[in-house]
């Protein structure tokens, strides 16, 4: 016990002036002192003696009550339907920037290790969505002391994950202005990058989603041979870094979004148009000796509805479907505010839906080949990107002919075809749009919403049809998001 400071000036620390508000600060204190061997009536007596007089029962029922607390958070956080990052694989190097905060591990094993913890990650929450808040507003948000909240602001400052300026809420009112705090978008970054047939975007994010730096690297038939990927996946987070002259310290991690299934260890099972097959892909980046940060492999439509959450209001995520439109047709969906993975992590690929009478039209008549861009290649023009040829197909005052719009007309039908299909199966909300193609969305909407009022089961309605606003890059956006994601989410605790 001779490393803690003692009990009477622990107490004299709090300024909290209600019984329980001060026993509530202390419990930090008591618990070290409890897993360093006192007895708790031994530290019941020395509190009553310093002023806070109270029985053993009662010292137990708040320490009960406190780890209840900290077991349900920590049991929220961890729930198997909650979104936090896929599980990560190999332990990053020791380059990885601020293992203690973005890796979060309670060295100390303890109760107040954890209480610590989370009380770390529930401010950074409250500042996510880039609300500027004072320490006593977030006090009384978190029902938390103002010394709980002072040690943890002052924490999160010395990491440079806060901000500190004037709070401008407090403005015209009497006295000096509050100091406000609000999320460092500059405090750490992520990086990710989405692969696809045609190309390799990656974009280098900052905590308040901002994109500092993005590059596309056209790619041909080499990129299926899986050790060109790696040596290409490898470099392109240095590019990134030498374009926004930051510090390889300031990483937090690097994400790879993959068209096809992914298991939870990584591993592409299948990406059809990469022509990939049971590739352990996270563990072969994360051995590359270019790659010092932690790696993590995830769904390209999950990476996306991953972005599509971070930049919602929590009312405006409850129930959706999510659609990335690019060479095929990638799906997710979200439930109660959470991506939905299914038993193994693969639910979602609506792509692969059959939208014909047997299995063996499978080949050509799933949902995904009818409404892939195939159909528009014979329109777009040869001497650009794919991104750019869907972009001047979108002006409609700029292009447009009939044999244009006969086959938008039947781009129509098949989405709302199969949009019927998600609406009796999902009943969503919403339905969002992202991937290169969906910038030709917005001349069909009105045919795909009048195709489903006339065919759908009365008392179904039809749900709200978005484009995202995150663009083309929506799924390399996404990706960085779930690196990004990490420092918000509580260290779930593993079995023994």
């Amino acid at each position: 016990m001779g490393k803690h400071r003692s009990l009477h000036a622990a107490i004299e620390a709090v300024v909290d002036g209600t019984k329980a508000g001060r026993l509530r600060a202390l419990l930090p204190e008591i618990e070290q002192r409890l897993s360093a061997g006192a007895r708790i009536a031994d530290v019941a007596k020395a509190l009553s003696e310093h002023g806070l007089p109270l029985s053993v029962a009662t010292l137990k029922s708040y320490l009960y009550r406190s780890r209840k607390a900290a077991r349900n958070v920590l049991s929220e956080a961890a729930r198997p339907d909650a979104m936090p990052l896929p599980i990560l694989g190999n332990s990053p190097s020791a380059n990885a920037p601020h293992r203690e905060v973005f890796d979060p591990i309670l060295n100390s094993g303890t109760t107040s290790g954890l209480l610590r913890h989370i009380n770390t990650v529930r401010c950074l929450r409250l500042l996510k969505k880039g609300d500027l808040l004072s320490r006593a507003d977030m006090a009384r948000r978190l029902d938390l002391t103002r010394a709980t909240i002072g040690n943890t602001v002052k924490e999160l400052l010395e990491k440079g994950l806060v901000l500190e300026t004037i709070d401008r809420s407090s403005a015209g009112r009497s006295g000096r202005p509050g100091a406000g705090l609000a999320l460092n978008p500059q405090g750490a970054y992520s990086v990710g990058i989405d692969i696809s047939s045609h190309a390799l975007t990656a974009v280098l994010v900052d905590l308040s989603m901002g994109v500092v730096q993005k590059i596309s690297i056209p790619v041909g038939p080499d990129l299926r041979e899986v050790g060109r990927a790696v040596e290409e996946i490898a470099l392109i987070p240095w590019r990134l870094l030498a374009a926004s002259g930051l510090s390889p310290q300031r990483i937090l991690g690097v994400c790879v979004s993959i068209p096809g299934l992914v298991d939870q260890q990584g591993r592409v099972v299948v990406a059809p148009f990469l022509h990939w097959r049971d590739v352990p892909l996270q563990a072969t980046l994360s051995a590359h000796p270019h790659l010092p940060w932690p790696v993590t492999i995830c769904n390209d439509a999950n990476a996306f509805a991953n972005a599509e959450l971070c930049s919602l209001q929590e009312r405006d995520a409850q129930n959706m479907v999510l659609i990335l439109l690019t060479e095929g047709l990638g799906g997710a969906i979200v439930q109660r505010g959470q991506i939905f993975a299914g038993s193994h992590g693969y639910a979602g690929e609506l792509g692969h839906l059959v939208m014909g009478a047997s299995l063996s039209a499978s080949d050509d008549q799933s949902f995904e080949r009818l409404a892939g861009h195939e159909r528009f290649s014979a329109f777009l023009p040869s001497d650009c990107s794919l991104e750019d040829g869907l972009m001047a197909l979108a002006d409609e005052d700029a292009y447009s002919s009939p044999s244009l719009e006969r086959v938008l007309d039947q781009w129509a039908e098949v989405l709302a075809t199969g949009l019927a299909n998600l609406v009796y199966l999902l009943n969503p909300e919403k339905i969002v749009f992202g991937g290169p193609l969906s910038v030709l969305f917005p001349r069909i909407t009105s045919r795909v919403e009048s195709l489903l009022t006339q065919h759908l089961l009365h008392g179904f309605n039809v749900p709200l049809l978005e484009v995202t606003r995150l663009g083309a890059d929506g799924a390399a956006i996404g990706a960085a998001s779930v690196i990004r994601e990490r420092i918000f989410s509580l260290a779930r605790i593993e079995s023994p």
